[in-house]
């Protein structure tokens, strides 16, 4: 199907506003008016529901919606794909990951995707979690390995895992000291509110994972007062290492530290807190066979961490 001018309508979708669109798009109201029911016209169908402020798509429209998402996307996706031939350069795939993420997990992942396709370049899009999305939502990525955002307008997701979180500090703490608590079966840590006084090293508040661990203080009414915030993972189990605190980390990520011999390890919260982890990437977007094969060696190699449907939230 041939249609004129496609972008005028994803700028009236995004906007809600044929008004913002118009100015948005350098054309005049009346204009973008006569488009988009010339456009109604043509395709036999009501696209948006104009008794509504800000505009709605009818189902018709989320169809036709969704259409020119994935068509635009298979565009550009063509038009990379013969530049990529012309130039001779190797095809790319683009993956978002957070840099704690990415240095446990490609290691694993890397070298048994390099088998499938060894002509693949991959290229990592390094970016702290809340900026994951974006790079989706943008097609910058091919997909993102991130927890579930909460804004999925412009995106799909497929769960790989819901991944237990555990307290972590260093084995000669006062409050842990004689306890056998490894990291393959940790003990539950029991009462939060003896963690009020003690150093915590958490990711910022507005991280998926922050936010889960505040809710569940708000809900055992534990007030912490000494928090040291850092955007790193790899700081805050070094600073444990170090016997400076306590930090919460996914599970996932422990067996590559090189301190276990130092730490224990506690679930918290009954029954045990979980965060899920999931592939991000653009809603009605193209996944080449790389990508997928990919995607599927990454929910195999996190199968061993699931812990199913434990508490993901308290």
């Amino acid at each position: 199907m041939f249609v004129k001018n496609p972008e005028y309508f994803l700028a009236i979708v995004k906007e809600r506003s044929i008004s913002k669109a118009a100015d948005r798009l350098y054309l005049s109201q009346p204009y973008l008016s006569q488009y988009l029911a010339k456009l109604e016209s043509n395709l036999g169908v009501t696209l948006l529901d104009r008794s509504h402020t800000p505009l709605r798509l009818t189902p018709a429209g989320e169809l036709f919606y969704a259409y020119l998402e994935r068509q635009d996307y298979l565009d550009r996706q063509l038009e990379s794909d013969l530049r990529t031939l012309q130039s001779q350069k190797p095809p790319q795939l683009h993956i978002g990951v957070s840099t704690w993420r990415g240095s446990i997990l490609l290691p694993d992942i890397l070298p048994r995707f390099v088998q499938f396709y060894p002509e693949v370049q991959v290229v990592l899009h390094e970016a702290p979690v809340p900026q994951l999305g974006d790079l989706a939502a943008s097609s910058v990525t091919d997909f993102c390995l991130m927890h579930i955002p909460s804004d999925l307008t412009d995106l799909s997701y497929e769960l790989v895992m819901h991944e237990r979180i555990l307290l972590i500090t260093h084995r000669d703490h006062p409050l842990v000291r004689g306890l056998e608590s490894p990291c393959d079966a940790p003990l539950p840590f029991g009462d939060l509110r003896r963690l009020e006084k003690e150093r915590l090293m958490m990711l910022p508040e507005d991280w998926r994972l922050s936010k889960l661990l505040y809710n569940m203080f708000s809900v055992q009414s534990v007030e912490p007062v000494n928090i040291l915030t850092t955007t790193n993972n790899t700081t805050a189990i070094n600073l444990v290492a170090e016997n400076m605190g306590f930090t919460f980390l996914q599970e996932s990520g422990i067996r590559r530290t090189p301190y276990m011999d130092r730490l224990s390890f506690f679930t918290v919260g009954e029954p045990p807190l979980t965060c899920p982890m999931a592939l991000v990437y653009k809603k009605n977007g193209f996944l080449s066979p790389a990508a997928r094969t990919f995607m599927n060696l990454i929910k195999d190699y996190y199968r061993q961490f699931d812990r199913g449907s434990a508490l993901t939230d308290q």
